[in-house]
């Protein structure tokens, strides 16, 4: 299990997003601040707002913002959005069945590190990322 490059981009923009939920915030905004490719996040925002996640604003004030309140919005989403769930189901070495009951040679010593992921993904919301005070 690994996340893309793009579903980190994401992840990174709703949480910006998250911590400055008062207005549109613009995508060469975002861009500067994150240091993420314009073009790149562009797509990526639109993709995001074509899901629901995001509302987007056209016009010369326009930009993006979260589009359901921020308890609402679990990082799977995100992550499924982005590039599915399926890098969070599959097997480290590539196996199709990989549980276990029927574990590769490494599922013990993956599997707690996989669990522990899959739990941070599915039961947390983009209102536990708001508190990052990097941003």
């Amino acid at each position: 299990m690994r996340l893309s490059k793009t579903t980190e981009y994401a992840i990174r923009a709703m949480a910006y997003l998250a911590r400055h939920n008062q207005g549109p915030v613009s995508v060469a905004l975002l861009s500067e601040t994150l240091d993420i490719p314009y073009k790149y996040l562009a797509r990526l925002m639109t993709q995001l707002s074509q899901a629901g996640l995001l509302e987007s604003t056209q016009g010369k004030r326009g930009g993006y913002r979260i589009g359901r309140p921020l308890e609402e919005i679990r990082l799977s989403q995100v992550v499924d959005v982005v590039e599915g769930l399926e890098n969070f189901h599959r097997c480290i070495l590539g196996h199709a069945a990989c549980e276990d009951h029927n574990p590769c040679s490494m599922h013990h010593l993956w599997g707690p590190q996989i669990d522990c992921a899959r739990r941070m993904i599915y039961e947390n919301s983009l209102a536990d990322l708001r508190q990052d005070t990097k941003f």
